[in-house]
């Protein structure tokens, strides 16, 4: 057995180092051992929580590999094989109830079941809804776009919503076998060409739904943003999420969501998600961290170098590159702007095709 890798602090930016680690240990051939961990609650606490020890138990499954945890504790060993395709049917709920985002496992999976040597099908259960993970709506409309962009074939279907605290949601994917996968630049103040709105509303009147989605028009209006919009009712708990959606020239998009809280008034939903969007246009980055966060995994493995610049350098982010920098040592470079500028990320990728 290859001598693990050790990541000490895999719970840093609410496991957000474990995530990274695992998506690329199969890849890079190398066991994980995690350590620091944090439960996945609203609420973070130390020790493994019910979402994250389903992660490793996928992950093992789809790469025929091992795993070694116990909830609560605060350590973690993942062994893993080559990857698998398949049919795989995985829910954040196997190991104990949770409302963890469903969005984990497509992150956690999707670059192990790229390489492999055909297409796999994911059915996912959990949250699609809910606080720390892009929503569903996010997936479909930022995450598979920027992924297709990259060069890794994934298609995503919602079976029906899950909002905190039941989860219950389900969610299909299809993920196909990627040989080349392109690196990103994303350098230049983000200019948009075209911006969306969307909001769900489940088991709630539709006047608030209703009353949400002209809230955000008109503040995207008086920024100079003209939306298509859209609103969507489904079936599966109570609950309500507003996403505002933004394209670039080169087809890069980015996204900001605002979930419904109870007794709270769809005009805040509105303002929130909005807002989030003016001020990283006004930042002059080209990519919000929010979401260099998640695709750094995916840029780790492009073929050539990726460059770009976010609003902030969060704590999610720095986690991040310490996942993708525990298994291969300088391969992210990240650079703080002293007088509060844009930081700057150049990630140097080990190419998908040569990491298996």
């Amino acid at each position: 057995m290859s001598i693990p890798v050790i990541l000490p602090e895999a719970g840093a930016g609410r496991n957000q180092a474990l995530r990274t680690a695992l998506s690329l240990c199969a890849l890079a051939g190398r066991p994980l051992l995690c350590r620091g961990l944090m439960d996945d609650n609203p609420r973070p606490k130390p020790g493994l929580g019910p979402g994250h020890l389903t992660l490793a138990r996928a992950l093992a499954t789809v790469t025929g590999g091992a795993w070694q945890a116990d909830l609560g504790e605060e350590q973690l060993a993942v062994e893993p094989g080559e990857p698998q395709p398949g049919d795989y049917d995985f829910n954040m709920s196997d190991e104990r109830q949770s409302a963890a985002p469903l969005s984990w496992l497509l992150e956690t999976l999707l670059l192990p079941l790229a390489a492999a040597a055909e297409g796999s099908s994911l059915y996912l259960g959990g949250g699609t809804h809910v606080m720390g993970g892009p929503t569903s709506d996010e997936i479909r409309q930022v995450l598979v776009p920027d992924w297709r962009l990259l060069g890794l074939e994934v298609d995503y279907i919602e079976v029906t919503p899950g909002f905190y605290p039941e989860g219950g949601g389900e969610a299909e994917a299809r993920v196909e076998p990627c040989q080349v996968i392109q690196p990103l630049v994303a350098e230049a103040a983000f200019a948009p060409v075209q911006v969306g709105l969307e909001v769900l509303s489940s088991g709630l009147p539709v006047h608030l739904a209703e009353q949400a989605l002209e809230g955000a028009l008109a503040r995207l209006e008086l920024h100079g943003l003209k939306p298509q919009t859209r609103l969507r009712k489904a079936r599966g708990g109570v609950g309500m999420a507003l996403l505002v959606w933004a394209q670039n020239q080169a087809g890069l998009r980015v996204g900001f969501n605002a979930l419904g809280r109870r007794g709270g008034r769809p005009e805040a939903l509105a303002t929130q998600a909005v807002e989030d969007l003016v001020a990283f246009l006004k930042s002059g980055a080209g990519l919000p961290a929010s979401l260099a966060a998640p695709l750094l995994a995916v840029l780790a493995c492009a073929r050539g170098q990726s460059r770009l610049s976010v609003e902030t350098s969060t704590r999610e982010l720095k986690a991040a590159v310490k996942g993708v920098e525990a298994l291969w040592p300088g391969s992210v470079r990240l650079y703080e702007d002293p007088q509060g500028g844009p930081a700057q990320l150049r990630v140097s990728g080990r190419d998908l095709g040569r990491a298996v």
